[in-house]
């Protein structure tokens, strides 16, 4: 039984106690008032060592809850820690990977540059080369021409000879070369 219940009896036997008169006090059966009082004794260490046990129960609830609370703050605060350090390690990747394009491009601009000079410079020389070589045939051509006439002219007796036809006044190819341009 309850202790609140074997207390109820108490103060029911209490209340139900025949009364003595003049005095005002109640007779109570003292065979029955030390059997509730025994089963009081019974019933009081067992609600103490059920408080207790609430009472434990509820400090361990406390104290895993506190764990855990501490378990989910480390947590929480290494996640944050991590989430900066990754935060300031993109950061910093980014930079350097702004810096190693912009390396990238000043270098392909620079041998762009370089590639363009060499191909004029090899086209100038190209073109030099053409040149010399076209003024050095029309020399040799003129020299052929010029043979031939003579030969013709040896060959045609004196009154049948016309004047031959003028080699046409030409520009030399290095003339009209630099005309051109």
């Amino acid at each position: 039984m309850e202790i609140l219940e074997l207390i109820d009896k108490l103060e029911t036997m209490a209340g139900q106690a025949p009364r003595v008169p003049i005095t005002g006090r109640a007779m109570i059966d003292a065979d029955r008032l030390l059997e509730l009082i025994d089963q009081m004794r019974l019933a009081v260490p067992r609600n103490v060592q059920e408080g207790q046990e609430v009472l434990e129960r509820r400090e361990q609830i406390i104290n895993q809850t506190t764990l855990d609370a501490r378990r989910i703050r480390a947590t929480a605060e290494q996640d944050a820690r991590h989430l900066v350090e990754d935060s300031e390690m993109v950061k910093v990747a980014k930079r350097r990977g702004e810096e190693i394009i912009a390396e990238a491009e000043a270098k392909a601009h620079r041998m762009l540059a370089a590639v363009e000079a060499d191909a004029k410079n090899r086209r100038a020389g190209a073109n030099k080369y053409s040149l010399d070589a076209l003024t050095e045939l029309e020399e040799q051509t003129l020299a052929v021409l010029n043979a031939i006439h003579a030969g013709q002219r040896a060959l045609t007796p004196a009154e049948d000879r016309t004047p031959p036809p003028a080699a046409p006044e030409r520009e030399t190819a290095r003339e009209e070369a630099a005309a051109a341009s």
